[in-house]
């Protein structure tokens, strides 16, 4: 499984989740995008530490905000079979309005994984 998926996977109680391209509508979405990472270990372990990026658009600021929260709070910290940690780099970011004047957000995480 990819890592979006497996972050997708982690987003269950959020509405209309979408990965590497977000469509037009619904106002409300969210996309997680891929965003490098960092240097793999040549120390011989097997430890991967990839980044990713969530983008939250809504209707209105406070519901962008609000989005933002409940995401932070259920991806910080979260561990699956595959990620050994999630960990939230910085704290929500106010990236202006899309096109048809929704407000848009992004939150950039920082994973562990073993292979």
């Amino acid at each position: 499984m990819s890592l979006t998926s497996e972050i997708k996977g982690l987003l269950t109680s959020v509405s209309n989740v979408y990965i590497g391209s977000m469509p037009a509508t619904p106002d409300q979405c969210v996309c997680i995008y891929n965003t490098g990472g960092y240097n793999r270990s040549l120390s011989g372990t097997e430890l991967e530490e990839p980044t990713f990026m969530v983008k939250v658009r809504a209707a209105t600021y406070s519901a962008g905000e609000t989005a933002c929260n409940t995401i932070k709070d259920l991806l910080h910290g979260a561990t699956t079979t595959k990620l050994l940690m999630i960990q939230q780099q910085g704290d929500i970011q106010d990236i202006g309005r899309d096109e048809n004047n929704r407000p848009e957000f992004t939150m950039n995480f920082r994973t562990y994984i073993r292979r």
